[in-house]
Protein backbone atom coordinates (compact mmCIF):
# COMPACT_ATOMS: atom_id res chain seq x y z
CA UNK A 1 0.00 0.00 0.00
CA UNK A 2 1.44 3.28 -1.06
CA UNK A 3 2.08 6.11 1.94
CA UNK A 4 -0.37 8.22 -0.01
CA UNK A 5 -3.28 5.95 0.46
CA UNK A 6 -2.12 4.97 3.65
CA UNK A 7 -2.35 8.94 4.51
CA UNK A 8 -5.34 9.22 3.05
CA UNK A 9 -7.01 6.69 5.16
CA UNK A 10 -5.39 7.84 8.12
CA UNK A 11 -6.73 11.56 7.61
CA UNK A 12 -10.20 9.94 6.98
CA UNK A 13 -10.52 8.03 9.86
CA UNK A 14 -9.61 10.94 11.42
CA UNK A 15 -10.89 14.18 9.62
CA UNK A 16 -14.41 12.39 8.33
CA UNK A 17 -15.03 11.26 12.21
CA UNK A 18 -17.22 14.24 12.73
CA UNK A 19 -18.96 15.91 9.75
CA UNK A 20 -18.39 19.66 9.30
CA UNK A 21 -21.34 20.49 11.65
CA UNK A 22 -20.43 17.93 14.14
CA UNK A 23 -17.18 19.85 14.34
CA UNK A 24 -18.20 23.23 15.14
CA UNK A 25 -20.65 21.72 17.87
CA UNK A 26 -17.41 20.23 19.44
CA UNK A 27 -15.52 23.31 19.22
CA UNK A 28 -18.68 25.65 20.36
CA UNK A 29 -19.39 22.84 22.79
CA UNK A 30 -16.10 23.08 24.11
CA UNK A 31 -15.80 26.48 24.63
CA UNK A 32 -19.02 27.22 26.11
CA UNK A 33 -17.84 24.51 28.48
CA UNK A 34 -14.46 26.28 28.99
CA UNK A 35 -16.39 29.17 30.12
CA UNK A 36 -19.24 27.41 32.10
CA UNK A 37 -18.38 24.12 34.07
CA UNK A 38 -14.67 23.91 33.66
CA UNK A 39 -14.37 25.17 37.20
CA UNK A 40 -16.76 23.03 38.78
CA UNK A 41 -15.00 20.08 37.32
CA UNK A 42 -11.48 20.21 39.67
CA UNK A 43 -11.66 17.30 41.28
CA UNK A 44 -8.20 17.63 43.85
CA UNK A 45 -6.62 20.32 41.78
CA UNK A 46 -6.90 18.90 37.96
CA UNK A 47 -9.44 19.78 35.71
CA UNK A 48 -10.41 19.11 32.24
CA UNK A 49 -9.17 22.13 29.57
CA UNK A 50 -12.21 22.68 27.79
CA UNK A 51 -9.86 24.52 25.11
CA UNK A 52 -7.11 22.04 24.56
CA UNK A 53 -10.01 19.94 23.02
CA UNK A 54 -10.46 21.87 20.36
CA UNK A 55 -7.02 22.61 19.72
CA UNK A 56 -6.20 18.96 19.58
CA UNK A 57 -9.21 18.08 17.33
CA UNK A 58 -8.83 21.10 14.95
CA UNK A 59 -5.04 20.68 14.24
CA UNK A 60 -5.51 16.31 13.13
CA UNK A 61 -8.68 17.44 10.65
CA UNK A 62 -6.73 20.80 9.01
CA UNK A 63 -3.27 20.11 9.65
CA UNK A 64 -0.21 22.11 10.60
CA UNK A 65 -0.85 25.36 9.39
CA UNK A 66 -4.64 25.47 10.26
CA UNK A 67 -3.87 23.47 13.45
CA UNK A 68 -1.31 26.67 14.53
CA UNK A 69 -3.96 29.46 13.66
CA UNK A 70 -6.55 27.18 15.34
CA UNK A 71 -4.41 27.22 18.41
CA UNK A 72 -3.36 31.25 18.57
CA UNK A 73 -6.90 31.67 18.09
CA UNK A 74 -7.68 29.43 21.33
CA UNK A 75 -4.53 30.74 23.35
CA UNK A 76 -5.93 34.08 22.80
CA UNK A 77 -9.63 32.65 24.02
CA UNK A 78 -8.17 31.09 27.42
CA UNK A 79 -5.71 34.14 27.72
CA UNK A 80 -8.48 36.38 27.70
CA UNK A 81 -10.24 34.20 30.46
CA UNK A 82 -6.91 34.33 32.97
CA UNK A 83 -5.18 37.53 32.07
CA UNK A 84 -1.92 36.22 33.27
CA UNK A 85 1.32 36.29 31.31
CA UNK A 86 -0.79 37.84 28.23
CA UNK A 87 0.05 36.01 25.20
CA UNK A 88 1.42 32.80 26.53
CA UNK A 89 -1.41 30.30 25.71
CA UNK A 90 -1.82 31.83 22.35
CA UNK A 91 2.34 31.19 21.97
CA UNK A 92 1.91 27.71 23.63
CA UNK A 93 -1.16 26.51 21.79
CA UNK A 94 0.18 27.74 18.62
CA UNK A 95 3.13 25.63 19.03
CA UNK A 96 1.14 22.56 19.71
CA UNK A 97 -1.24 23.25 16.62
CA UNK A 98 1.65 22.97 14.37
CA UNK A 99 3.40 20.38 16.24
CA UNK A 100 -0.24 17.86 16.39
CA UNK A 101 -1.20 19.08 13.15
CA UNK A 102 2.48 17.87 11.41
CA UNK A 103 2.14 14.81 12.94
CA UNK A 104 -0.85 14.22 11.20
CA UNK A 105 0.64 15.02 7.74
CA UNK A 106 3.79 12.58 8.59
CA UNK A 107 2.45 9.84 10.66
CA UNK A 108 -0.02 7.09 10.01
CA UNK A 109 -1.83 7.56 12.55
CA UNK A 110 -4.41 4.97 12.73
CA UNK A 111 -4.55 3.01 15.92
CA UNK A 112 -7.50 3.80 17.99
CA UNK A 113 -6.84 5.77 20.99
CA UNK A 114 -4.58 8.09 19.13
CA UNK A 115 -6.66 11.21 19.75
CA UNK A 116 -7.03 10.46 23.61
CA UNK A 117 -3.03 10.24 23.32
CA UNK A 118 -2.41 13.75 21.76
CA UNK A 119 -5.18 14.86 24.24
CA UNK A 120 -3.40 14.11 27.36
CA UNK A 121 0.19 14.96 25.78
CA UNK A 122 -1.14 18.64 24.35
CA UNK A 123 -2.52 19.06 28.14
CA UNK A 124 0.71 17.89 29.83
CA UNK A 125 3.26 20.09 26.96
CA UNK A 126 1.08 23.30 28.08
CA UNK A 127 0.74 22.68 31.67
CA UNK A 128 4.58 22.44 31.51
CA UNK A 129 5.39 25.62 30.47
CA UNK A 130 2.35 27.90 31.90
CA UNK A 131 3.53 26.25 35.35
CA UNK A 132 7.50 26.76 34.39
CA UNK A 133 6.71 30.65 33.89
CA UNK A 134 4.00 30.89 36.52
CA UNK A 135 7.14 28.92 39.09
CA UNK A 136 9.75 32.11 38.56
CA UNK A 137 12.25 29.83 40.21
CA UNK A 138 10.22 28.02 42.50
CA UNK A 139 11.36 24.69 41.29
CA UNK A 140 9.76 22.80 44.20
CA UNK A 141 6.22 24.51 43.63
CA UNK A 142 6.43 23.77 39.91
CA UNK A 143 6.72 19.97 41.44
CA UNK A 144 4.18 20.19 43.44
CA UNK A 145 1.93 21.57 41.23
CA UNK A 146 3.32 19.24 38.11
CA UNK A 147 2.77 15.97 39.90
CA UNK A 148 -0.60 16.61 41.72
CA UNK A 149 -2.13 19.38 39.18
CA UNK A 150 -0.51 18.78 35.77
CA UNK A 151 -0.58 14.71 34.78
CA UNK A 152 -4.51 14.59 36.77
CA UNK A 153 -5.74 17.17 34.15
CA UNK A 154 -4.08 15.20 31.02
CA UNK A 155 -5.74 12.29 31.91
CA UNK A 156 -8.91 14.10 32.74
CA UNK A 157 -8.80 16.15 29.55
CA UNK A 158 -7.75 13.22 27.34
CA UNK A 159 -10.65 11.45 28.90
CA UNK A 160 -13.35 14.08 28.67
CA UNK A 161 -12.37 14.78 25.41
CA UNK A 162 -12.05 11.55 23.75
CA UNK A 163 -16.09 11.05 25.45
CA UNK A 164 -16.92 14.30 23.66
CA UNK A 165 -15.65 13.34 20.47
CA UNK A 166 -17.01 10.04 20.83
CA UNK A 167 -20.44 10.81 21.32
CA UNK A 168 -20.84 13.85 19.12
CA UNK A 169 -19.46 11.19 15.88
CA UNK A 170 -21.96 8.96 17.26
CA UNK A 171 -25.18 11.16 17.31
Amino acid sequence: MSGLTRNARARGQWAESLSRGRFAALVAVSLVFALVIEEPLVIRGAAPDFVVIPLVFAAIRLGAAQGAAAGFGLGLFRDSLFLLDFGLHALVMTILGYAIGKARETLYLTTPGVDVLLLAGAKLALDVVILGMAAEGAWRAFEERFFWEAVGSAVYTALVGGALQRLLART
